[in-house]
């Protein structure tokens, strides 16, 4: 099991429960605020509640407004019927087609005349009346209350509160007319009603607002700020297409649920716009949680998909206020609407709680689980809007949408909390990959050193030797032939073992770290051969200048360069017989220069460089070698040797040569 899966799985233990429980719980709560009454007794906190009126009902054609003062006298005395409240006049599931707008004037009659005085001033409290209409309320002829708005979205969901007399100590109305203006096809739901001071009456309207408007409002207005978020995060990761959904399912739950708690007069569209928002919601709500359903449980049903997309594109269309009659036939056709949609919705859900159980996904169950609990939920909230069951009753569709919003916020934090769970899983794994790898490479790296090291010294080995081979190497030989042929006399033994020597020397010199410093190479070069050309008699002129370092300059350049002037220095004492050597450097364009200069008998380039011996061909080998170059101006004052050397590798030698 991974870290963290234990808990998510307790978290949605309890789920299910809760929003199942909930809309349970919301009619218990309505039940405990307002239990029903056989009499019209006053109760302990001084509030009577009325479950009798009479009842006078007369037909009309079109809406009127309700008159300011009306006398009893005014309306006819026959006609009036006593009845039961909460009162229920069914609807008519396909409206009958009649010309004009037949409507009706419900009358309701209540006689406070049994109540007395009160020592504070009295509320009317009524839970609830549904119509497609307008309701005034009279006190005693006099019109204390009428509903703004349009007929259709009047607020009927809001409870309504209002006190019958202005003041204390006035006497309340003895009668209370409460008048409906209905449409005749819509019916029409009246509840009991309440009378008592405001103390008693308050608690009572704001736990019933509470349940009818303002909770489905904070559940709504939740389940959409949790769907902006979920669209943030998919517009950062647009391949999770679940993200986007639930902020679709948000949107369009929310537009759905607007009509419970918002009221003609604060609708920023038209009652024709409204209404058809909140059909249209409801068929497209369903379409977007198969869309959900259908990406959680990975088995999509094309037909299904098809045909369900087709059909609420065409409710959509057919019920736009432009293409449809009237807002009245719409609103009366709402009903039919919801039962046609009703088995679509069935299916839906059925489908896919089947595949939802067939892949065995807890989340696909959960939410097709409530799927199948919703439609019953709706066909309830069908009973209520139909009159057939008390418009006391809470509707539940707007808690069961609370309910969405609390199973989808569980499944949206399962898969939050499971990306970072995935995410730290990868970066664990990568860290263990990573430091595996690293130790590969250091292992790679210790090998690679330890190879490296084995070369360069095998490498540095052969150069000794093969510097050894042709420099001492040859000397000794030279001298050891010498030596037994008698050819030498000991003087010229002796100065050809000390050549031997200072080839010896040099070649551990050239082994020094040298920090590309040319100066320092030279100085080793003078504490070497200064005793061996003062000893020959001749003075030692040392006129070297700065010079930039040269970065390539390693223990195998440094010993070319020392061989190159240690042969010039030789040949000078050797063959031309000076009494002055002179060392200088300067700098020359892409390069340096070392120069010596001495001021015996010179001698002929070109010839000396034809001949077979290798003194002057070694020096231009090394020269090249190292990138440089050499150059010798001969002349019967003496001769200037030149080693050109680049300050980088890949410097023309040629051009700054001919520029000396």
């Amino acid at each position: 099991m991974k870290p963290g899966s234990k808990g998510r799985r307790r978290i949605g233990q309890w789920i299910a429960p809760l929003w199942l429980a909930l809309p349970l719980a919301v009619l218990s709560c309505v039940n405990a605020v307002e239990p029903a009454a056989a009499d019209a007794a006053p109760r302990r906190d001084g509030a009577v509640h009325i479950n009798q009126a009479e009842l006078l009902s007369i037909p009309g054609l079109g809406y009127s407004a309700p008159p300011r003062r009306i006398e009893d006298g005014g309306l006819p005395t026959d006609g009036w019927k006593a009845v039961s409240l909460p009162y229920m006049a069914g609807r008519e599931l396909v409206p009958t087609p009649s010309g004009g707008v037949q409507t009706v004037t419900d009358w309701y009659r209540i006689d406070l005349a049994g109540l007395g005085p009160s020592a504070q001033p009295r509320h009317l409290y009524l839970p609830r009346w549904k119509t497609l209409g307008r309701i005034a309320v009279y006190g005693d002829g006099v019109l204390l209350y009428q509903s703004q708005g349009g007929a259709v979205h009047n607020g009927y969901n809001h409870p309504l509160l209002l006190p019958l007399n202005a003041t204390a100590n006035t006497p309340s109305p003895a009668t209370v007319l409460i008048r409906v203006n209905r449409l005749r096809s819509s019916g029409s739901g009246f509840s009991t009603v309440w009378v008592g001071d405001e103390d008693s009456l308050s608690w009572r309207y704001h736990a019933r607002q509470l349940l009818q408007v303002q909770l489905p409002f904070i559940g709504s207005a939740a389940f959409l700020a949790v769907g902006a978020f979920a669209l943030a995060v998919w517009l950062g990761k647009r391949r999770e297409s679940l993200y986007l959904l639930f902020f679709a399912i948000s949107a369009t739950a929310f537009l759905r649920t607007l009509h419970y708690f918002v009221s003609g007069d604060y609708l920023l569209v038209s009652d024709e716009w409204f209404e058809w928002i909140t059909v249209a919601s409801l068929l497209w709500l369903i379409i977007l949680i198969h869309l959900f359903l259908q990406r959680l449980h990975q088995q999509p049903s094309a037909w299904l998909t098809r045909s369900s997309v087709a059909m609420a594109l065409a409710c959509s269309v057919a019920t736009l206020p432009h293409a449809s009659a009237s807002i009245a036939s719409l609103y009366l056709l709402t009903p039919l609407l919801n039962l046609t949609v009703l088995p679509v919705a069935v299916l839906i859900f059925a489908v896919n709680l089947r595949k939802a159980l067939r892949a065995k996904l807890p989340e696909g169950r959960l939410v097709a689980g409530w799927a199948v609990l919703a439609v019953a939920f709706t066909s309830y909230d069908g009973l209520l809007q139909n009159n057939l069951v008390s418009p006391e009753s809470v509707y539940t569709s707007p808690y069961a949408i609370i309910s969405l919003f609390f199973i989808f916020s569980y499944i949206m934090f399962e898969r939050y909390t499971g990306a970072f769970a995935e995410v730290a899983r990868l970066n664990k794994g990568l860290a263990q990959r990573l430091q595996a790898r690293e130790a590969e490479l250091d292992q790679s790296y210790r090998r690679l050193r330890v190879i490296e090291n084995e070369q360069m010294l095998g490498a540095e080995r052969r150069r000794l030797m093969q510097d050894m081979h042709d420099g001492l190497g040859s000397s000794l030989i030279s001298a050891i032939r010498s030596v037994e042929q008698g050819a030498m006399t000991d003087a010229e033994i002796s100065g050809m073992l000390k050549g031997c020597m200072d080839d010896l020397k040099l070649a551990i010199d050239s082994m020094e770290s040298v920090d590309a410093d040319l100066l320092l190479l030279l100085a080793t070069l003078r504490f070497r051969l200064a005793p061996r050309i003062e000893s020959a008699g001749v003075a030692l002129r040392w006129e070297v200048q700065p010079v930039p370092a040269l970065p390539w300059l390693d223990p195998g350049s440094a010993l070319h360069i020392l061989r190159i002037t240690q042969e010039c220095v030789a040949n000078v004492l050797r063959h031309t017989r000076a009494t002055t050597i002179c060392f200088s450097t300067a700098t020359d364009g892409q390069g340096v220069c070392v120069v010596i200069e001495d001021n015996g008998a010179g001698f002929a380039v070109e010839e000396a460089l034809s001949r077979r011996g290798r003194g002057l061909r070694n020096q231009q080998r090394r020269a090249q070698a190292i990138g440089g170059a050499v150059s010798w101006e001969s002349g019967s004052a003496g001769t200037r040797f030149t080693l050109w050397l680049p300050l980088h590798h890949g410097a023309g030698a040629d051009q700054a040569m001919s520029a000396s």
